[in-house]
């Protein structure tokens, strides 16, 4: 790839471009970027000094890349060669993108239209970027494909010329070019939608470690992404971005497309999966797992049946697709039992029930939600559920034999105790213990699965190990992260 970029740039530099004049044009606009020759843009790969081609080819190669899969691999310690201080600079002008899950791109709008019809368009890092006429088509077609902002386009095909190259084997026909193009443009745009989102798992491990070299970088930038008291609501924004790529319509430019709209499906389901991976962490550390949040986690794990519920079902039959829902499903059993608190439940007068409990951001002093939760767990009854079940028996059984130490038990709560106990068992509120009990027994039956399930997990998930995920190709971010294992032993 190096070599095919260092031909690229030489010809252009030189002059020496196709001899058709489309993709002449096209050809020579991937190093026209801007007339200030002491700036470069933290959100495209190269700066230039306008009509110098030979200082050109040099600081195309003096600067780091610019993608968000470069961003992630810096972040991840997976590239070197680019300071703490320049990773600061290249995130700074993508924040208000990252806050953005929905639509991380933006949209198309008129505004940014004019923009790049102008011919001269200012990034979000003031750098500003000039636009040849022969260039715009090809904007607005990907504006188009894609429905993302014009802007956000340009960004992507300048981008994509510069890592990716010219692609091969281009029509003549200047129609079909720009088809050509957009189609070619399509898998980068897909990586760089993924990887996007990826960059919240270092970020969100590095500010939790003191020593990694990223902590003040990644605390800054989370601070920004994250205000302080909105990672809860951050969490929420993930589940109903989920939820929404769950029921999402294949879009109507592929729909007539079975093979673009089975790699729209698979990009949708791959997207599902960074969105819970970056639940997990958000969970894991950083937001508190009260009562409204924790109900809403497992109504939509349970109502998604664990993602394997997809509006796109028949459009996700191929080996690849498979994968990508069976990792959702293992990442879904994580978040529902991380989010318990297992370990905290386990301590000595961590759990309260008070009608004035003194911590109000842990789920057990919410009854009305600790009620939700219960009806959610018991309402499924297959054994992919089986760990989920069993870990919040373990958390039924600690909330009663508190309730049962208790003088009187709060009116607040008695609603959920009643719940525990099944009709017709002859179990009263005052034995809710029993109701546990025979709950477990239910969890740790044969019938159950969940040590077929637990005996699955671990030799071949590759969520657990590394092997597995590159043997089955899968899209796991962090194969046999030590988090994912802390988990599943605890529970």
């Amino acid at each position: 790839m190096a070599k095919k970029r260092r031909a690229l740039t030489r010809d252009v530099g030189q002059g020496a471009c196709s001899s058709n004049k489309a993709r002449r044009s096209l050809f020579c606009t991937t190093t026209t970027m801007s007339a200030d020759s002491s700036k470069r843009s933290n959100l495209i790969d190269v700066y230039v000094a306008f009509g110098h081609p030979a200082r050109a080819r040099y600081l195309q190669y003096a600067v780091a890349r610019r993608t968000y899969q470069a961003l992630y691999q810096h972040f991840s310690g997976h590239l070197e060669g680019t300071s703490v201080e320049q990773l600061a600079e290249i995130v700074k002008p993508r924040v208000d993108q990252l806050k953005n899950i929905s639509k991380p791109f933006g949209e198309p709008s008129d505004a940014s239209k004019k923009k790049v019809d102008s011919g001269s368009v200012t990034l979000p890092d003031e750098f500003v970027l000039r636009v040849e006429d022969a260039e715009k088509e090809y904007v607005h077609a990907l504006s188009s494909k894609f429905q993302i902002d014009q802007v956000h386009a340009l960004v992507l095909l300048r981008s994509f010329f510069y890592n990716e190259g010219l692609p091969p084997n281009l029509s003549s026909d200047t129609t079909s070019m720009v088809a050509d193009l957009v189609n070619a443009l399509t898998p980068f745009y897909y990586s760089e939608r993924l990887h996007l989102l990826r960059t919240f798992l270092p970020l969100f491990r590095a500010v939790q470690s003191l020593t990694n070299k990223l902590h003040g970088v990644a605390e800054d930038v989370l601070q920004k992404l994250l205000p302080d008291g909105s990672a809860p609501r951050f969490a929420s924004d993930l589940l109903a971005e989920y939820s929404s790529k769950t029921y999402a319509a294949v879009p109507e430019a592929v729909r007539d497309d079975p093979r673009a709209a089975a790699q729209w499906a698979k990009q949708n389901a791959k997207e599902q999966l960074v969105l819970l991976e970056v639940l997990f962490w958000t969970m894991w550390g950083h937001a508190a797992c009260g009562g409204p949040l924790v109900a809403q986690i497992y109504e939509t794990a349970y109502r998604t049946h664990l993602g394997s519920q997809q509006q796109n079902a028949t459009l996700l039959l191929d080996e690849e697709s498979v994968q990508v829902l069976q990792d959702s499903a293992a990442m879904w059993i994580l978040v529902t039992i991380e989010v318990l608190e297992l370990e905290r439940t386990g301590e000595d007068r961590a759990i309260e029930i008070s009608a004035a409990p003194k911590d109000k951001e842990i789920y057990w002093t919410s009854p009305t939600h600790l009620k939700k939760i219960h009806e959610t767990v018991i309402s499924q009854g297959n054994s992919n559920f089986a760990a989920t079940y069993v870990a919040w028996t373990c958390v039924l059984s600690r909330l009663s034999k508190v309730a049962l130490g208790l003088k009187e038990l709060p009116e607040a709560y008695r609603g959920f105790f009643d719940s525990l106990i099944p009709e017709g068992s002859g179990v009263h509120t005052k034995d809710a213990q029993q109701a546990c009990a025979m709950m477990a027994n239910i969890g740790l039956s044969g019938d159950a699965g969940l040590f077929r399930l637990i005996l699955t997990l671990l030799p071949t998930s590759p969520l657990f190990v590394t092997s597995a995920a590159w043997r089955t190709g899968s899209t796991v971010s962090d194969p046999n992260a030590v988090a994912y294992r802390s988990v599943l032993k605890g529970a």
